[in-house]
C-alpha cells in the first residue's frame, strides 16, 4: 500500500507531502487544483517514461517520492527480490529524479536502480486507470480488435457486418438497438 507520496518541483507543484491511509483515499478539488499531477507523480515513480518538460520552470530537477508498506503484501515481497531489491523490513522507499536536461536517476531503498525495474515493480504495485480509458469499449472497432481474429477469404466472418449497428449509447440500446449483451454475444458467436 502507497503510504506516502512526496512531489518537489513537477510542473507547478513546488512541494507537496500526500500522506494516505489504509483503505479508501479520494483526492477531490477544483479543475487545476493539481490532482492529475499527482497522478502523473506517481507514473514517473513507477517507471514512466519522464522528460525534461515536467521539470518545474526555475528548478533543477523533479523529485519524486513514495513509501509502500508491503508487510501484508508477501507475494509482492517476493516478486521484489526476485528482482534484486531487498524488502525484509516490509517498507519500499522508491525516489526518481528528472533532471532540466532530461536525465532519469532511480532508487530503491536508497540503493541505485534502472527504470525498467521501476516499471517492472510498479506493476507489482499500482494500477493506474484513466477517467475515461474504458469508454473505449464502447466502440465497435475496439470490440472487434479483443475479439480474436480469422482468417477473412476462408472464414465467412461477417463479424464486422454484423457488429456495425450493436455499437451505440446506452440511450440507443434502451430504444430500438439490440441490447449491448446480446451485440457482444452476437460479436463474439460470429467471430467463433
Amino acid at each position: 500500500m502507497l503510504t506516502e507520496l512526496r512531489v518537489r518541483d513537477l510542473a507547478v507543484i513546488a512541494d507537496v507531502t500526500l500522506p494516505l491511509q489504509p483503505g479508501l483515499n479520494v483526492l477531490t478539488g477544483e479543475t487545476g487544483a493539481g490532482k492529475s499531477m499527482l497522478v502523473d507523480a506517481l507514473a514517473l515513480l513507477m517507471g514512466e517514461r519522464a522528460s525534461s518538460d515536467v521539470v518545474r520552470p526555475g528548478a533543477d530537477k523533479t523529485v519524486v517520492e513514495g513509501a509502500f508498506d508491503l508487510s501484508d503484501r508477501p507475494a509482492v515481497r517476493q516478486s521484489a527480490r526476485d528482482l534484486g531489491v531487498d524488502v525484509d523490513d516490509g517498507l519500499l522507499v522508491v525516489k526518481r529524479e528528472i533532471s532540466a536536461e532530461g536525465r532519469s536517476r532511480a532508487w530503491i531503498n536508497g540503493s541505485p536502480t534502472t527504470v525498467g525495474v521501476l516499471a517492472q515493480l510498479g506493476a507489482l504495485l499500482v494500477d493506474l486507470h484513466g477517467q475515461h480509458e474504458t469508454q473505449s469499449l464502447l466502440r465497435a472497432d475496439a470490440q472487434r480488435d479483443i475479439l480474436p481474429t480469422r482468417t477473412p477469404a476462408s472464414s465467412g466472418s461477417r463479424c464486422a457486418a454484423r457488429t456495425t449497428g450493436c455499437a451505440s449509447s446506452s440511450a440507443e440500446s434502451r430504444g430500438s438497438r439490440p441490447s449491448a449483451r446480446r451485440c457482444a454475444a452476437r460479436r463474439i458467436t460470429s467471430a467463433t
